[in-house]
């Protein structure tokens, strides 16, 4: 298994105030909404899934949502089915394309972190 960044929507900055609560919202809203409007097709949905994924920096750790994709599959369908593969590949392009910084998205998050803020639970 392999993976390929999807983003994020940087509502949650490493070292902000708060940074915990606004990234669990941020990443909560980002996969339900990327698994509402943009779900897996049923071809691939057997080898591929959304998934929060944390990496370093300097200054911190922060998280962006990855796809996790079965790399050895996808190559295979290089080789013995093109079709597919460019499918894929398509698709995910069209993915990695989302706007996840869109006011749409922002407002959503702001909205469930202050409710979550306002009641202290994500």
């Amino acid at each position: 298994m392999d993976y390929l960044v999807i983003g994020s929507n940087g509502f949650a900055q490493v070292g902000s105030p708060d940074f915990n609560m606004k990234n669990q919202v941020e990443m909560q809203v980002l996969l339900s909404y990327l698994e509402s409007q943009h779900p897996i097709p049923d071809e691939f949905s057997g080898m591929c899934y959304y998934k929060k994924k944390w990496f370093d920096h300097d200054f911190g750790s922060y998280s962006e949502i990855v796809l996790i994709y079965n790399n050895r599959l996808v190559y295979d369908w290089d080789e013995n089915d093109p079709e597919k593969f460019n499918r894929f590949w398509d698709w995910f392009s069209t993915i990695e394309a989302l706007d996840l910084e869109s006011d749409e998205i922002t407002e959503l998050i702001r909205d469930k972190y202050t409710k979550a803020k306002q009641y202290d639970c994500v």
